[in-house]
Formats: structure tokens, C-alpha cells, sequence
């Protein structure tokens, strides 16, 4: 079978070489003015490179796009693009509720039923948000229609109208009648809320002309129940208004940025394209090319989804982020060099916590002067990014691991279904070992003495970390650290306790397989995933507290179990008991029976493993500490740490 991703594809004479398109991120590079600079170019160059046939940016306001120093970034743009044969769109966008401007005041979606969005979460109150007028809107379809006609002549392949993603768009916020609460000609009735969008598309295509492409990025379902935009509203009036008025192609997406983030920026919890669906139910009813979008990481994901006519294009954001070679790699029957996302969403574009070159300074990966003898000491993703960069450099490496497989905390926690996806990084690093030649030998520790009688040129600890025991948890019944706990599940009993709110995803994970699951930890709701990125978090609050969230859909339901404890210390553990103290200045104590104790703090409570360090030093030529072993952090900077010694040696 021809593969479908490697079809050519015509939108009104743009032609596209294949279907695997990079979609946009709002976090890419530019000016302070919003104009493109040379890091703008570098950053999309890079991804061109890897063998994409489409690239959309991220958003650019009408009046940037404007500006007389905007016009030769634009420019050179297009033309570094079309020297890969790859094309560019410009997406344009005015912003919504979550810039502080909207159709209708703030609460949403009435101040009886108010609820809290996540920047709303992150402030402590709810954000005011002011009403635009009918003349701000009539001089924004004028700058639309200026900002496209100028983009067509500067080379820029098409250009697209961001009406997705709910308050994060004025466009989509109009459209939706969670934000909208008007009763003038922009409120009320479908065909009044599809105003806005409507009219800039047709003055668009009147400033562009009937042969340049315009896309619109539309919301299929905004994720918030009944009072938002649903996938038959979307049906029945979104997507035929939008390509009446000139949409030539549709690029569907789902959620609010500032309500329902899961759909936009879609957490690790969530299946790999979980909302093709979405795009296929707008394909349903319009004859012009969908775009598929939405935590598609997997190649042969998208090849199947275009095989079953879900979508005629598909968008990958995150995954060509990781791995900008990835179409590329695919192509070249080479999937098992494809560095798959995590998930993690520590930056996701600026930064990536795996992919060390996405920044705007790497420093650059060349080969070494010199060969040299390198020893790494530890086998998690730290030291394993080290081996990996210093033998793509032309070193001689050999890594020791003391325990019996590589990938250490990391591995571990893609044993936890919920997080299943960090084992991508771990399975990616360990191929790549293979590949290069790295000597791996593991349940291998050795001794200062037997370090320094190997004669190395570089020795790296990479170690990692251990957690530290509580007193008052010391030799006692059932307890276990958390990576004991994700490696020997069997052990874990019916009853569970998760000391620390680091533990709330193994938590969930636990409850989910039908365990009696209590988390505990000594602060308050604030705290509730604090060491954890972004919608990460969002998701967690509402699966674990009482907080007026946007809940919408099933699984944003609040869970009974697990209980969540807040403000506790732990005063004794015996007997299959603990004893917990509440910290309200009351003698108010609760003791619980378990089976299981899982110690799941933060990383303050881990110790480097560093000892050697000082037992090595100035016993070898360069001895370095990366990762936990330098300083208990996160994956980003187990990663970028390894990068930054072994770019050097």
C-alpha cells in the first residue's frame, strides 16, 4: 500500500509535497515587536529541514503584521522555506478574554455560575475581562483584510484566521456562547456570534484576491460541556459559515485555552489522537481539505488516520518539536531513531526538555578534536544523553549502570500509566546506545579506585539521586519510596497512602486500578502539583479538588478517591497505622489503617548521589556531575546538563 502521508495535496494552487504539516506554536521566536528575526528563521528552517511539506506560525496580530519593519522578515521567511520545498502560512489572530478584552465582561459563563480558568487559578481571582465595541470590531476586519493582502505579497503561501482555542481568540470567543453574552448584532443567534469571523474572511478574501489559499483554525468542541461551542454546533453552523464566507481549508482543533487548556495543549494523560474524531466529524460536512490536530505522535497514527479519511492533512506540533528530523527519519525507514515526545510540557517549542538544540543558543553539536576515553557513571536519561552526544562526537565511551536495566527515575515513572509516555525517552536513548557503539555494561558499580585505574580522559557521574527516609518512616512496615513503589507494583496492597503531592499522578493511576488510595502532604491546595508543568497541573486540580473549575466532559469529573489530605504531618507509623497531626493549630489527629506507604516528595527530599565526585577529583584529567547527581531537578535539566559537559570534552 502507497503511503498516504506521502501524497501530494492542492489547496487553491498551493501545492503541498506531503501531508505532515508542523502546526503553530505560539512560543516561537521573534522581535519584542512580534516582527521575524534571524532566530524566527533558524527555528522554522529547522523543522523544514526535517521533511515537513507545510509549516503554520504561530500567531501574529493584524497591526504587527503591519508595521514597515515587519514586511522583510516576511520576506526571507518565505524564501528560506521554498528552499526546502516546504510552504508557509501566517497565522493572524486578535486576542480574547485571556488578553484581558472579549465580547462580553468576565465571569464566565455568568457571574452565578463563575469558574475559575486556569490564569484565573494561577492569580488567585478572577481576571477582568473588558467588552470591545462595535467600532473596534468594524476597524479589526479592516486590519485583517490589510495584514492577509500584505502577507500574499511578501510570499507568504497562505494565511490563516485563528478562530479556535475559546478565550484565547477574539474570533472564538465571539463564536462561543460560554463567552459571548451579547444582544447586539455580534450576540444572540449562531449567524450574529459567526459575525466577526465572517466578515474578516470575506473582506480577507476581497484583499487577497479568488487565488490565494485562506485557512480558518476553528474549535470542533470547546470542551465545556453543553455551554460551550459542541461538535454539532460546530456541525450544523461553524464550519459551513466559515467556508461560505472563503475558508479554502479548516484546520480543526477543540478546548479554551483558558478554561478547558487539555484540548490545546493536551496533557500526557491522554491517548495519542485523542480528538482526531473531531476532524473527522467536520469532514464530514464540508468539501474542502480538514486538518487533523492533537497529540499525534506516532507516523504510522497519522498515516492511518488519513487511510480512514479522518482528515486530509495532519498536524504535528510537539513531536516535530522533540524531533525535528522526524518526517525525515520515517521516510527513511529509520523509526527507531525518531526521539518521541514525553509529554511532559516543560516549555513544549521554547523550551523541550528532551530535544537540548530547540533553544535559541545550543551549543553546537560537533565532532571532537580528539578522541578521548570517556567514562559515564550512571545509566539514567542523563547519562545516557551524555553517551549519546559524546560518541555522536567521536569518543570512545563506556557506561556503567549498577542496576540491572537503564533508564533510572524516568523509566520508572513510565511504568505509571498515567506518565507511560517518558518511557519514549528512555527507549530512545537506550536504541540510540546500541547505534553508536557505547560500551554498556549494567549491574556494574565500580569504586574510586577502579575508576581512577581505567585511566579515563572524562569521567561523567551521572548517579542520580536517592530519597530520603523520614524518621519517623525509617524500617517501618509497607513503606516504599516512589520509584519502589512504580517498579514493584505487585507489592503495593489494597490500602494506600501517598506521602507527598509529588505522588498525585501515581495517586490517580492507583485509584484507577480500583486501590483505596489517601494522598497526604503538609501544604495546602496551592501546592497541589507545583512541581509539575502546566496543564499537567490544571488537570490535576480539577481531578482532585472542589475548586469551581470548567468541568465539561467525564473525565474532568472530581474523584472521591483518592482523598486528598491537606496540611498534615505524619506523627507515628505502627502497627499498620498512621498517625496524622492536622496543622491548624488544633490537637485534631487521624489514624488510618494501610497496607502501602508511598514516599512521594519533592525533590528537595532527594540526596545527589555525588560521593564520588570528591574521591575522583584531581585524581583524573576532568571529572564533571550532571543531572540529579549535580543537583536534584527535572528531566529538562537532567537532559540539558549532559548536553552542556558533553558538548565540550
Amino acid at each position: 500500500m502507497s503511503r498516504k502521508i506521502q501524497e501530494p495535496i492542492e489547496i487553491k494552487g498551493m501545492k503541498l509535497k506531503n501531508r505532515i504539516a508542523f502546526a503553530p506554536f505560539l512560543n516561537m521566536p521573534r522581535n519584542a515587536d512580534w516582527s521575524v528575526n534571524d532566530l524566527t528563521i533558524r527555528w522554522f528552517e529547522e523543522r523544514a529541514k526535517g521533511g515537513l511539506g507545510f509549516i503554520m506560525t504561530g500567531s501574529f496580530v493584524p497591526l504587527m503584521v503591519l508595521m514597515p519593519t515587519a514586511r522583510e522578515g516576511f520576506v526571507r521567511l518565505a524564501e528560506r522555506m521554498h528552499q526546502y520545498d516546504c510552504k508557509i502560512g501566517i497565522q493572524i489572530v486578535q486576542g480574547g478574554p485571556m488578553s484581558g478584552q472579549g465580547p462580553s465582561p468576565s465571569p464566565y459563563p455568568s457571574a452565578t455560575h463563575a469558574k475559575l480558568g486556569q490564569f484565573d487559578l494561577m492569580a488567585g481571582s478572577i481576571i477582568p475581562t473588558t467588552e470591545v465595541t462595535v467600532e473596534y470590531l468594524e476597524q479589526q476586519v479592516k486590519e485583517f483584510a490589510a495584514a492577509a493582502k500584505l502577507l500574499k505579497e511578501t510570499g507568504i503561501d497562505c494565511v490563516e484566521l485563528h478562530c479556535a482555542h475559546g478565550g484565547a481568540t477574539l474570533c472564538c470567543s465571539f463564536i462561543s456562547p460560554f463567552y459571548n453574552h451579547r444582544t447586539d448584532q455580534y450576540g444572540g443567534s449562531w449567524e450574529n456570534r459567526l459575525r466577526l469571523p465572517t466578515d474578516i474572511l470575506r473582506a480577507m478574501r476581497e484583499a487577497v484576491g479568488d487565488d490565494y489559499p485562506l485557512f480558518a483554525r476553528m474549535d470542533a468542541d470547546e470542551l465545556l460541556g453543553d455551554e460551550g461551542i459542541t461538535v454539532s454546533d460546530a456541525q450544523k453552523y461553524i464550519a459551513p459559515a466559515l467556508v461560505e464566507a472563503g475558508a479554502d481549508c479548516l484546520d480543526v482543533s477543540q478546548g479554551s485555552i483558558v478554561h478547558s487548556p487539555h484540548g490545546i495543549t493536551i496533557p500526557v494523560y491522554y491517548e495519542r489522537g485523542c480528538f482526531i474524531e473531531n476532524a473527522a466529524a467536520i469532514k464530514e460536512v464540508v468539501d474542502v481539505p480538514v486538518i487533523g490536530v492533537g497529540s499525534i505522535l506516532d507516523m504510522d497514527m497519522a498515516e492511518r488516520f488519513l487511510q480512514e479519511g479522518k482528515a486530509d492533512i495532519i498536524y504535528m506540533g510537539r513531536q516535530v518539536t522533540c524531533d525535528t528530523d522526524t518526517p525525515n527519519k520515517y521516510f527513511e525507514g529509520r523509526p527507531e531513531d525518531i526521539r518521541m515526545c514525553i509529554g511532559c510540557q516543560a516549555g513544549c517549542g521554547r523550551p523541550c526538555a528532551i530535544n537540548y538544540d530547540i533553544q535559541d543558543d545550543p551549543i553546537p553539536l560537533t565532532p571532537a578534536e580528539k578522541t578521548r576515553k570517556v567514562l559515564v557513571l550512571g545509566g539514567g536519561v542523563a547519562g545516557m544523553e551524555a553517551a549519546r552526544i559524546a560518541a555522536t562526537r567521536g569518543h570512545q565511551v563506556t557506561l556503567f549502570e549498577k542496576s540491572s536495566e537503564l533508564g533510572g527515575m524516568v523509566a520508572n515513572l513510565g511504568l505509571n500509566p498515567l506518565t507511560g509516555e517518558f518511557g519514549n525517552v528512555t527507549r530512545y536513548l537506550s536504541t540510540q546506545m546500541g547505534k553508536l557503539g557505547v560500551d554498556v555494561r549494567v549491574c556494574k558499580d565500580a569504586t574510586a579506585d577502579e575508576i581512577v585505574g581505567m585511566k579515563p580522559d572524562v569521567v561523567i557521574l551521572a548517579a542520580g539521586s536517592t530519597a530520603t527516609i523520614p524518621d519517623v518512616a525509617e524500617g517501618k512496615f509497607g513503606v516504599l519510596t516512589h520509584g519502589e513503589a512504580l517498579r514493584q507494583r505487585r507489592s503495593i496492597g489494597q490500602k494506600v497512602v501517598v506521602w507527598g503531592f509529588f505522588g498525585a499522578e501515581l495517586a490517580i493511576a492507583l485509584a484507577e486500578e480500583g486501590k483505596d488510595v489517601i494522598l497526604m502532604g503538609r501544604s495546602g491546595e496551592g501546592s497541589l502539583g507545583s512541581d509539575i508543568a502546566g496543564v499537567r497541573r490544571f488537570y490535576l486540580v480539577k481531578k482532585l479538588t472542589d475548586l469551581t473549575l470548567v468541568r465539561g466532559t467525564p473525565e474532568g469529573q472530581r474523584m472521591s478517591n483518592p482523598e486528598v489530605l491537606y496540611n498534615v504531618t505524619v506523627e507515628e507509623i505502627a502497627d499498620g497505622k498512621i498517625t496524622l497531626q492536622a496543622g491548624d493549630n488544633t490537637d485534631r489527629k487521624r489514624v488510618i489503617p494501610y497496607d502501602t506507604i508511598i514516599l512521594s516528595r519533592r525533590f528537595g527530599e532527594r540526596k545527589s548521589n555525588d560521593f564520588l565526585f570528591s574521591e575522583l577529583e584531581g585524581k583524573l584529567p576532568e571529572v564533571y556531575k550532571i543531572g540529579d547527581c549535580a543537583q536534584v531537578r527535572t528531566i529538562k535539566d537532567a537532559i540539558w546538563t549532559a548536553n552542556e559537559v558533553a558538548r565540550k570534552i
